[in-house]
């Protein structure tokens, strides 16, 4: 729909970012597959909503075709696949079939999100909910999933996100226990440059700025933003259940981490894996130097903490190079085991 969309692509991709579409498959045949991938794409998320008869019921007569063409021309240029599906009262029993479609394809993960009436623009959506009487099958079907997933290596929404999908589409309130991490560590911005607290609350009472009118960095510091963040502390979130927030409910085990990294590895090839590893762990480096100073800067400071015992604040530099040492270790073990299996 844009014609310039691999040029925004490979400027993210210039600029250390990572490049994740979402699309229903409409229009990625051979040909734009082949630029996605020149361009420098990371993931192609592609809707899918179960077998073809449900899919085009919701989606339109024939997009199920156009979905699978998408799925088969993304692996034909090695480009990560995922499948994002909708849960609602229409297609929450062919979840299983999702899966083994997602396995035939070679797909790394499948997002589950249950319909949300904020995706509306107009009162109702009740059809799209589940009668009480189905809490329970509906239940029974995710743990199937969630086990099916596992035993495939395919990654998906965390276990406790997805025992709840269940309960919100039967109309009971999600609460957190702990909050919404997601008003700390992220933020919606639309094509206008609006800036709101989360999707869920993006309306004009909730607005923080604007980037046309200042910077980001202004905007998240704001008053206005930490007293956004104050006032739905305090008065509660609607508990949307976006899976853009999915992990307040639990993250990934190690070993599904793992795991995933070993399809990865078989996918892209030993060399490849290795670069973008590498890459990866480059481009943080080269984020917190630019946030928190270089690399022997961080040092000097950690060196200086643990001999001299101040009190300085290096929690976030000591976090950030934990993670990164997590991540060698991690890239260390996946090539261990292949070389393993070569032999």
């Amino acid at each position: 729909m844009r014609e310039d969309i691999f040029e925004l692509i490979s400027f993210t991709k210039d600029n250390s970012m990572g490049a994740c579409l979402t699309s229903n498959g409409y229009l990625i045949d051979d040909e734009v597959a082949g630029k996605l991938h020149q361009a420098g794409i990371n993931v192609v998320n592609i809707s899918i909503e179960g077998p073809q008869r449900i899919h085009d019921y919701m989606r339109g007569k024939g997009m199920f075709e156009k979905a699978i063409a998408a799925l088969e021309n993304l692996r034909k240029y090695k480009i990560e696949s995922t499948i994002a599906t909708m849960l609602s009262r229409y297609n929450y029993k062919y979840l299983i079939y999702i899966v083994e479609l997602a396995r035939q394809y070679q797909v790394t993960t499948i997002k589950f999100q249950p319909f949300s009436k904020i995706f509306l623009n107009r009162q109702g959506g009740d059809n799209f909910l589940i009668p009480d009487r189905e809490i329970g099958t509906m239940s029974q079907i995710i743990d199937k999933v969630v086990l099916l997933c596992h035993n495939y290596a395919i990654a998906t929404n965390p276990r406790g996100y997805l025992a709840m999908i269940p309960f919100y589409l039967g109309r009971k309130h999600i609460k957190l226990n702990n909050g919404c991490a997601a008003l700390e560590d992220s933020c919606p911005i639309n094509p206008n440059g609006d800036i709101y607290p989360c999707w869920a609350l993006a309306d004009k009472d909730t607005l923080i700025g604007n980037l046309k009118e200042d910077s980001f960095l202004n905007i998240w510091n704001s008053p206005r933003h930490r007293s956004m963040v104050a006032k739905v502390k305090k008065e509660g979130c609607p508990g949307c259940m976006m899976s853009c927030y999915d992990e307040n409910f639990g993250k990934e085990t190690i070993e599904r981490r793992i795991a995933m990294n070993v399809i990865r590895l078989q996918k892209k090839g030993m060399r490849e894996y290795t670069r973008s590893i590498l890459r990866k762990w480059t481009k943080r480096l080269k984020f917190y130097s630019s946030y928190r100073g270089s690399l022997k800067g961080i040092m000097n400071r950690i060196c200086g903490f643990l001999i001299k015992k101040k009190p300085v604040n290096v929690k976030p530099a000591q976090e950030e190079i934990d993670k990164a040492i997590k991540e060698i270790e991690f890239a260390k073990q996946i090539l261990e085991e292949e070389l393993k299996r070569s032999r």
